[in-house]
């Protein structure tokens, strides 16, 4: 009785080893089925990338050292929130085989809405329809250029085809202790507050709406950009008011802000242009190629005239009547 007992779990051992042993050979298989998307060399070196969706396009290139958006006028890209993220998820994307060749399943996957293709710097290129995700979350559905079936791919990052999402929005940035004076240009005069030194006050006493305003001003956010040449554009300016800061290093920043008018949209374009006292500086080489739409809010806070200023500075008291 006790060899039969030996011996039944010694049947039993072996039985749990073997399935055990079957186990880690079927992940194996499982993790050797998969390989990466896109080759390396092309993604780690890309040089262009093409984005279409829902009726947009989307034409990023590498040139000169800067990536730029060619459907906005070559202005540069928004590289650490738009394009490094995109990278970074194509990098991790793996091709886990096959997902269907049936014609009927494939048109539910959504697979002719969404294009990418990418071309590295060696010539070699990639391009894929993006579908939706799989039934098992795994990630999206794709199927590459020239092929007929859609395959399983844990890519999960998002494709954003609006040439206006790729723009860098920042024309430029400043820490506010770097001003050493502001200047207001009206029509009728100018005004301007200045410090000794960063930790000193502008015009030596409190001046709690120009601390306000040079922090506000200290980066300069835009939300799109139209061709140069307009005459509704170059007639708004003609009314428009200037902001200059000088800054301790030598340099100057001159930003200038008009108002559409003789519209006939419902909601007029705010206009702001950035010069640079370098003639050099990248901030001159982007606003010779396009004009540059602000917010209303932003622009709310540019007063209009020496008058404005005063009132901004001055403010009525609340107990005023």
């Amino acid at each position: 009785m006790r060899n039969k007992t030996l011996l039944i779990s010694t049947l039993l051992l072996g039985l749990v080893t073997l399935l055990v042993l079957n186990i880690n050979k079927s992940s194996e298989e499982v993790k050797l089925s998969t390989k990466p998307l896109i080759d390396n060399e092309i993604l780690n070196h890309p040089a262009r990338l093409v984005i279409k969706s829902g009726g947009k396009t989307s034409t990023i290139e590498h040139v000169n050292g800067d990536w730029v958006i060619k459907e906005r006028f070559d202005l540069p890209v928004d590289v650490e929130n738009r394009l490094l993220p995109l990278i970074a998820s194509l990098q991790k994307t793996e091709n886990f085989g096959l997902l269907t060749s049936n014609p009927k399943r494939i048109e539910k996957l959504n697979l002719s809405d969404t294009l990418i293709l990418i071309t590295g710097e060696n010539g070699e290129t990639f391009a894929a329809e993006v579908g939706k995700p799989t039934d098992d979350a795994l990630g999206n559905a794709m199927r590459i250029q020239g092929e007929t079936s859609a395959i399983r791919t844990n890519f999960t990052g998002y494709i954003e085809a609006d040439p206006v999402a790729w723009l860098n929005p920042i024309l430029y940035s400043f820490k506010p202790e770097e001003v050493k004076s502001v200047t207001f240009k009206f029509a009728d005069e100018k005004t301007t507050f200045s410090r000794a030194d960063k930790d000193k006050k502008f015009n030596d006493k409190e001046n709690p709406w120009v601390e306000d305003f040079v922090l506000n001003l200290s980066t300069l956010r835009t939300i799109e950009a139209q061709g140069k040449g307009s005459p509704t554009t170059e007639q708004a300016f003609k009314l428009s008011s200037t902001i200059v800061f000088e800054l301790f290093n030598g340099s100057s920043i001159t930003t200038t802000w008009a108002k559409e008018s003789n519209s006939e949209a419902k909601e007029p374009k705010y206009f702001v242009r950035a010069q640079h006292s370098d003639s050099q500086n990248k901030i001159n080489r982007v606003g010779q190629k396009a004009e540059f739409l602000c917010p209303s809010w932003l622009i709310e806070q540019i007063p209009t005239s020496t008058a404005d200023l005063n009132k901004r500075l001055n403010p009525p008291s609340e107990n005023a009547k």
